[in-house]
């Protein structure tokens, strides 16, 4: 019997790595191995009933209450509705977050199972092959003629936001193997990182990766050396350079251009809809600050659009899908509660990085965070297994000692 726990909780990590490493690759194998991944920690918790305990903190809280109150809003509102729309997702969504604690408390609570330098290699060889896998995709797509290359997923924005943060956790991974060679590795994967980026045309992404990079590495290192430091700067800058006409330029005058036009009234672009979106959003969370449903949110919205706001028309093109903030969109739905529940849960797992001083959930935090300024992630089923499983095998790194 006591020699199944350990091989329960080691099956569970590999099922982990291996989710991981296809989340660019293979969606439907990506999200397979989740669930198989959590039906092992479920047996693994079955074994284990006697050491369950609810202290100390574990990063599962908020993950469950996320699923949680995404379950009750669902049932409070939903009314038979036949097939996909957005009440499916948050069905969809709730699903996989409670079975996610489920998962990320077993890999937390257990981790002792697991030698510490081992956990080092078997991350750090998923990480590698994961990032290889998808940076390799990506740039065949482009080789192929696509405009925006989106890997296994089929939205550009969703897949540079899960290959940034694989990036980094490669990075990272490559950090902890307290090598130069290796950093210099990490410094090249980071510009190859930017470069397949740009190739997605997201400008979210674009305009994070690189700072979240820096802030990777200065929280690790604790300092850095000034002449590596001016080496790396020099190739940023002349990636930037070459790349600026072709890619990063034509974002930028997008952008001025998208807001020249919102502020002459005019939001069918871009960044006009998520201007629209965000302005009904908040005017629907201030309207019902304990929640409603989607129904309720688009009759409202349609009154209020047609009660003085014309220029806020876009929104209704989206209403039915998601108002691209995090916060927003669960204040819109949800109210209060919602609000309070999403700043519980990223200020926990902020706070809980930092007080353990694990870099790898304090980056993914704060990309999640920021990307959620300006879309829903935890509404995509590729980006919301992916974050999860990496979450969950962030833990292991709250007992190493970082250099």
């Amino acid at each position: 019997m006591e020699k199944i726990k350990p091989r329960l909780y080691q099956l569970t990590i590999a099922l982990s790595l291996i989710s991981l490493m296809l989340a660019l690759v293979s969606s439907g194998k990506q999200r397979e191995f989740f669930y198989i991944a959590i039906y092992v920690s479920i047996i693994g918790l079955a074994f284990e009933y006697k050491k369950i305990t609810l202290r100390p903190f574990t990063i599962a809280l908020p993950i469950l209450l996320i699923g949680l109150l995404n379950l009750g809003w669902y049932l409070i509102y939903e009314y038979h509705n036949e097939g996909l729309n957005l009440y499916s997702d948050y069905l969809g969504a709730s699903k996989k977050l409670i079975l996610a604690s489920i998962l990320i408390f077993y890999i937390d609570r257990f981790k002792f199972y697991i030698d510490k330098d081992n956990f080092r290699k078997f991350f750090f060889y998923a990480a590698a092959l994961g990032f290889v896998l998808a940076t390799g995709y990506g740039l065949w797509q482009a080789s192929q003629g696509m405009t925006r290359v989106e890997m296994a997923i089929n939205r550009a924005t969703v897949s540079a936001y899960v290959y940034s943060v694989l990036s980094l956790a490669f990075v990272y991974s490559l950090y902890l193997q307290q090598n130069v060679k290796l950093y210099v590795v990490a410094g090249f994967t980071i510009l190859i990182s930017y470069f397949v980026i740009l190739l997605t045309g997201t400008r979210a992404a674009m305009g994070l990766y690189l700072l979240l990079a820096i802030v990777l590495t200065l929280y690790h290192f604790r300092k850095i050396h000034l002449k590596s430091t001016l080496i790396f700067l020099c190739i940023v800058a002349g990636i930037v350079v070459v790349s600026y006409k072709p890619l990063i330029a034509p974002k930028i005058t997008q952008t001025q251009i998208e807001v020249e036009k919102y502020q002459q009234g005019y939001d069918r672009t871009s960044l006009g809809a998520r201007f629209s979106m965000w302005t009904v959003g908040i005017e629907n969370g201030l309207a019902h600050p304990l929640g409603q449903s989607l129904e309720e949110r688009e009759t409202w919205t349609r009154q209020y659009i047609k009660d003085g706001h014309p220029h806020l028309a876009t929104a209704l093109v989206y209403i039915k899908v998601h108002l691209h903030n995090e916060f927003i969109e669960k204040y819109s739905l949800q109210g209060i509660p919602g609000v309070a529940v999403m700043l519980f849960f990223f200020v926990s797992m902020i706070a809980y990085a930092l007080r353990n001083r694990n870099a790898l959930l304090l980056t993914s935090m704060l990309l999640l965070l920021l990307y959620g300024l300006t879309d829903v992630i935890l509404l995509s089923s590729e980006a919301l297994i992916f974050f999860m499983v990496l979450f969950a095998l962030s833990t292991p790194f709250t007992q190493t000692k970082q250099q």
